[in-house]
């Protein structure tokens, strides 16, 4: 009559094609019949054959009653008491199910409850003679998995249910349920359970920002570019690196070379190698700067390549690529613009030898160099170029993009300029800001973001050079810390005034030029960023500092463990057929989803009444509705994502 097979599926478990055989309808509407005792008399035989009215067990009549499930779920709590009542414990029910096919058929029903279940088919035990125990928490139909055959017209499922301490709740499903792969448990549906998820007003309504196609792409929510409304806790929170070790040692524990002023430190991936440049000097005069290169395979650990290039007290045992009058901001980077010759395959602009704004330089190999054109690229710039000027190729706009530091009343700011072949630039324009707050900001190091190049990034060195922490310092008034900077058009920046960067408790780090971060950052884990910083400058303990932050976790749509939020986005058009997020929550935190029209009204089937109850920590999880993942039907329309959460941080998203 039947193949048993009790595995291990959970939660959220697969049942592939294979598992199910044959296809039926299986009913929401349940006959039940309870409460009775563990020990009354089992029924057996031709009383479970059919769907009776009434039953008399142990000489009590209990009369027929019709339940609705949901999600293939029963709670029995209205009927055996409540949860954790050691009087419910092992209240007992008859649960009558038709099960209706066309012709005699094998299918595979999927069966679970907390705590005891047994079951027939046609008045034949399915599960063997006595109950069978299912430990699973919370229990869903992919508990227990058992083929059986049916006749062709009305079969009779009977199952004998017994709760269990923790919770009262029978699970029942068809191979349709299993292969749908909807698990979700009504014991922690968080609309039936918690009142603070079904308030009215958290439904964020829907606002005016228009329409855009962001294809496949990865979003972030490092600015407000996708948010439209935000209601109840949620909010965009900023997020900070973990300092971790000392990537590199300068001053009395350096290289002679090095001292205590190496800064302007450029971090780059080169295939299965990363680069780091840096300038080491012992003062800031331009005879006595240098620039020299580490070498890593992961980005921790550092070694210094003796390149036999440049002299340095009689020896060419170093890691310098430059000596010269360009050495104080010599800044290279790896050029991936596919027409760029084999010889140029690095770039990197500096002081012009000659003076006069910024040189181009060029690189087969990144270590042997050579001044490009004999004239600087770039000339109109305010302030002398005082600072880590850098470039890049960007690959999505074709162009390459310089941003320096400029000097413009009294300020210290960032301009830009583009250019297509590296030589000649547009005219250098300042860069703005949503808010209007006048810093000053040193170094920019920004960077199209490698998991998303249409953000640019940036974490420039915010100044505050009217404060003076550490009196008795000889070098200067002025502290230092790093700020969050992100754009889309490289034109128009929102900062953060929140610290990215905060200096520790070391008083050497709260002296001027501190906490200057290197430009770039790369993928030490499938987990991780990691991100540099300088520590200690014109300090004996000039180094520099390793840190990480979770993967796209600059900024995260949050909501803290008071009370449950809501963000609603822009309309959104998209390609591919799942939504894919980096999400974290607590243990008891969570967060629903949504996918709906411009008008805020939900798809059918993609409600948050719909969504999984998604908690955890995942870094790529495909979100389910009533366990599918497939949104294809709705790609290449405006979609809204509404997301609701409580306890827990969405950092980024994309519709793979």
């Amino acid at each position: 009559m039947a193949h048993q097979g009790q595995d291990c599926a959970t939660k959220g478990g697969t049942v592939t094609l294979s598992d199910i055989v044959g296809d039926i309808d299986f009913p929401t509407q349940w006959t039940i019949f309870a409460p009775l005792a563990r020990n009354a008399p089992v029924l057996t035989g031709d009383r479970l054959k059919t769907i009776p009215k009434t039953i008399v067990v142990a000489g009590k009549t209990l009369k027929a009653r019709t339940v609705v499930s949901t999600w293939n779920q029963f709670d029995f709590q209205p009927f055996f008491g409540e949860r954790h009542d050691p009087a419910a414990f092992e209240k007992t029910a008859y649960v009558f199910v038709p099960l209706k096919a066309k012709t005699e058929t094998e299918v595979t029903l999927g069966l679970g409850g907390d705590y005891w279940i047994q079951a027939w088919v046609n008045g034949e035990p399915i599960l063997g003679e006595k109950e069978v125990e299912d430990q699973h928490a919370p229990p869903s139909i992919g508990d227990i998995k058992i083929t059986v055959k049916l006749k062709a017209g009305v079969n009779v499922l009977a199952v004998r249910f017994i709760a269990g301490k923790a919770s009262s709740v029978l699970a029942l499903g068809g191979p349709r349920e299993l292969r749908a792969g909807d698990f979700r448990s009504i014991l922690t549906d968080l609309f039936l359970n918690d009142a603070r998820w079904a308030r009215h007003e958290l439904r964020a309504k829907p606002g005016t920002k228009p329409v855009v196609n962001i294809g496949s792409r990865r979003e972030l929510f490092i600015d407000d570019f996708l948010v439209d409304r935000m209601t109840g806790a949620a909010e965009r929170r900023l997020h900070h690196p973990i300092p971790r070790e000392v990537a590199l040692a300068c001053g009395q524990n350096g290289k002679p070379w090095e001292d205590n002023c190496c800064g302007y430190y450029n971090i780059m991936q080169d295939g299965d190698r990363i680069r780091m440049y840096y300038t080491a000097a012992a003062t800031e005069t331009a005879e006595n700067q240098k620039t020299c290169v580490l070498e890593s395979a992961d980005g921790i650990r550092f070694t210094r390549p003796e390149l036999g290039l440049h002299e340095f007290n009689g020896s060419k045992r170093n890691n310098i690529v430059w000596h010269g009058p360009s050495g104080h901001n010599f800044t290279p980077f790896l050029d991936t613009n596919p027409a760029a010759p084999a010889d140029q395959r690095f770039k990197a602009i500096a002081y012009h030898p000659k003076g006069g704004g910024l040189g181009a330089f060029v690189s087969p190999d990144g270590i042997r160099w050579k001044l490009w054109v004999e004239k600087p690229i770039v000339t109109k710039g305010h302030g002398g170029f005082d600072s880590q000027n850098l470039a890049f190729w960007d690959a999505l706009r074709k162009r390459y993009v310089c941003f320096f530091r400029d000097y413009t009343g009294g300020l210290r700011r960032i301009a830009t300029c583009t250019s297509r072949d590296f030589i000649k630039w547009t005219e250098p324009t300042l860069v703005q800001y949503k808010d209007g707050r006048l810093e000053h900001m040193y170094i920019n190091a920004i960077r199209p973001y490698f998991r998303a190049p249409h953000i640019y990034i940036g974490t420039p060195a915010r100044f505050a050079v009217w404060r003076t922490k550490v009196l008795d310092h000889p070098g200067g008034s002025g502290v230092s810390d790093a700020i969050l900077i992100s754009s889309r058009d490289g034109l128009l920046f929102e900062r953060w005034e929140e610290g990215f960067v905060r200096p520790v408790a070391e008083p050497e780090v709260w002296t001027e030029r501190n906490n200057y971060p290197a430009w770039g950052m790369v993928q030490t884990s499938p987990e991780e960023i990691s991100l540099y910083w300088t520590e200690h400058t014109r300090h004996p303990g000039n180094r520099l500092r390793r840190g990480t932050i979770r993967t796209d976790g600059f900024v995260s749509v949050h909501a803290g463990g008071q009370d449950v939020g809501e963000m609603l986005t822009r309309p959104l058009i998209f390609t591919g057929g799942q939504l894919e997020v980096n999400y974290a929550t607590s243990a008891v935190g969570a967060l629903l989803f949504e996918l709906c029209d411009e008008r805020g009204k939900p798809f059918k089937g993609f409600s948050l009444a719909d969504s999984e109850d998604l908690f955890g920590n995942e870094f790529e999880h495909r979100v389910r509705w009533h366990g599918t993942n497939n949104l294809a039907a709705l790609a290449g329309r405006p979609v809204r994502l509404r997301v609701r959460l409580h306890d827990a941080d969405l950092y980024s998203f994309r519709f793979a």
